[in-house]
């Protein structure tokens, strides 16, 4: 037998969707949680691309999953908010209440995730919730589900759904807070 390491050379960021030009809501709450927990969120190369396609891997394949199991989910093009900002839900649920979808896969464990009705996720969970909020608050929506994905045990990965509803209030002021942080950076 003969192994030989082959290089690779496959793009693995290669993708059908389409980012516009200009701001996009995660450089805002991408640069404001880098700021909020750097141990956490400030890299210092660029995101690990087999990482990236692990998680788009895996949102494509639940959104087969939730469509095939008769959940009326679409994936919209990419919106545009009134502030100008671009933002890109991973899907939107038109069966009974109309909510925005993010699809997650990580390496942080389920440990402290509500397993019945609660007001809050644990913190490490801000980052996701300020995306949904601001794409909620946009979509002028107040429900969300969050699918996440963890991968902390890679022999027992575990899948918990939730779904969210927000109050006016809490939607305003996430957005308020990450619309003056784009502001104080110059980026609106």
């Amino acid at each position: 037998m003969i192994v030989t390491p082959v290089p690779v050379t496959i793009d693995l960021l290669k993708s059908d969707l389409v980012r516009s030009p200009g701001l996009h809501a995660s450089d805002i709450y991408g640069e404001l949680f880098a700021e909020l927990e750097p141990k956490r969120y400030r890299y210092d190369g660029p995101p690990n691309p087999v990482l990236l396609a692990m998680g788009t891997a895996w949102e494509k394949h639940f959104e087969y999953l939730l469509i095939a199991n008769g959940i009326n989910v679409e994936r919209p093009e990419e919106f545009m908010s009134d502030d100008g900002v671009a933002f890109s839900p991973d899907l939107v649920h038109f069966n009974g209440v109309t909510r925005l979808w993010e699809i997650k896969l990580s390496s942080m464990s389920v440990k402290d995730l509500p397993t019945e009705e609660a007001n809050c996720f644990p913190p490490k969970f801000d980052k996701y919730q300020c995306q949904m909020m601001l794409y909620a608050y946009w979509l002028g929506l107040r429900d969300g589900c969050l699918a996440f994905l963890s991968l902390y045990q890679p022999w027992n990965p575990e899948l918990r759904l939730f779904n969210i509803t927000w109050t006016d209030r809490e939607l305003s002021d996430n957005r308020r807070m990450c619309i003056n942080f784009a502001k104080s950076r110059g980026k609106l």
